[in-house]
């Protein structure tokens, strides 16, 4: 997670936060990144695993949803993280390699709070990782 922290984090148009720390007093849209599991699978050589990150994009809207605002954040996200096929754009951490890092499942929500609309696009991440 923190790859993907120190590769958006200001440089996409939206704040982005860590699990759990969205400014709850914050109106606007944001992007919030969850740790979902994670998989070993060791070998002679070196500890591998299969890491899961949720990328939650939230739009907020006071009259009528426009789902392209989500789906252009969604857009330059991908161009960050995953600049050509095969490629990986997340920053390595130290004593790790991120080996491949795939889109698995998108989901989409709309939902209606005191007045406000929010549509959020849920995008399931799953990465190799070498230690």
């Amino acid at each position: 997670m923190n790859s993907w922290y120190a590769k958006l984090n200001n440089v996409i148009s939206v704040p982005v936060y860590k699990e759990g720390s969205v400014d709850m007093d914050y109106d606007g849209n944001y992007v919030e990144l969850r740790a979902e599991g994670e998989f070993q699978d060791d070998t002679k050589q070196s500890h591998r695993s299969d890491a899961v990150v949720i990328v939650d994009i939230v739009t907020r809207f006071k009259v009528a949803t426009n789902r392209s605002v989500c789906e252009a954040i969604d857009n330059e996200i991908k161009q960050l993280v995953k600049p050509s096929p095969g490629s990986v754009g997340l920053t390595q951490q130290s004593g790790m390699q991120i080996q491949r890092l795939d889109p698995q499942t998108s989901s989409y929500f709309e939902e209606n709070e005191s007045g406000i609309r929010y549509y959020r696009k849920i995008v399931r991440w799953t990465h190799r990782i070498n230690q």
